[in-house]
């Protein structure tokens, strides 16, 4: 008895609930432990709860109610989650009170599971959570991470077989639509590569047949300077006004060719 009680009074910003205050209204029992709370905050917060106060249940005037099949540590820490002091939603309370938080309905400890989850890893386990409480963002966010995963990595997983068919199924299509994005984009490469390979090409042939035209240059004579255009025989290197002439027509040729690359 004292052990429990230690355990429920732990932390100094927390609420005692232990301890009966003057507008305590209601108190649950939970194996055997009084817990003094109050009708307008169990109401406020869960529409399971708002029912017993306000319907035709024996709940409604009774100053006690008995909770069987529930751990006294668990219902404290989601009073503790939805009293002013809201307690923080970390890993070693946040399955417990999911489920809690589906039994009675409360939905803004289900937002606050969720917002928690979501900021950790959203693997299987998380999803499976997602699954059975309708986390949608959660649930949004896992089955793109199961996306990634290969069909051996997903069916290597424990929680696998613990998937619904409709799970398995957004997650196989997930998967279809990737690889279809995928093979769009691999086609666009292609046909991309395509284009350029087909310029480069044609780029190609335009140098290729410019440097058959500047090998040309060496043997037309015409294209040599005055004193030697009537000279048959082999390109005088040693002439500084043939070898600038030929430079002038080489560099025209290099001018016109795609993007300068010779200069």
């Amino acid at each position: 008895m004292a052990t429990k009680k230690a355990q429920l009074q732990q932390g100094n910003n927390l609420r005692d609930f232990t301890q009966r205050d003057e507008l305590s209204d209601v108190t649950l029992i939970v194996q055997g432990e009084p817990l003094y709370v109050h009708k307008v905050y169990l109401a406020e917060w869960s529409p399971v709860w708002r029912a017993m106060f306000v319907a035709n249940f024996r709940e409604k005037s009774a100053q006690e109610i008995e909770l069987p099949g529930k751990e006294l540590e668990q219902m404290v820490e989601l009073l503790h989650c939805i009293y002013p002091s809201q307690k923080a939603i970390n890993e070693e309370n946040v399955h417990f009170l999911l489920e809690l938080a589906e039994e009675y309905q409360i939905e803004k400890i289900k937002q606050r599971c969720e917002v928690f989850l979501l900021s950790g890893n959203t693997d299987l386990e998380s999803l499976l959570l997602a699954q059975r409480y309708c986390l949608d963002k959660l649930y949004t966010k896992c089955i793109e991470g199961a996306t990634r995963l290969t069909l051996e990595d997903l069916e290597k997983c424990d929680e696998f077989q613990q998937l619904e068919p409709r799970t398995l199924n957004t997650i196989y299509k997930s998967k279809i639509n990737t690889m279809r994005d995928y093979a769009s984009y691999i086609k666009e490469k292609e046909v991309a590569m395509e284009k350029e390979c087909n310029k480069v090409s044609r780029e190609r042939d335009r140098i290729q047949s410019k440097l058959q035209t500047v090998k040309m240059l060496w043997e037309t004579p015409s294209k040599r300077c005055y004193r030697h255009m009537g000279n048959t025989a082999m390109f005088d290197f040693s002439c500084r006004e043939c070898n600038e002439k030929v430079y002038r027509e080489i560099k025209k040729l290099c001018s016109e060719l795609p993007n300068n690359r010779i200069n």
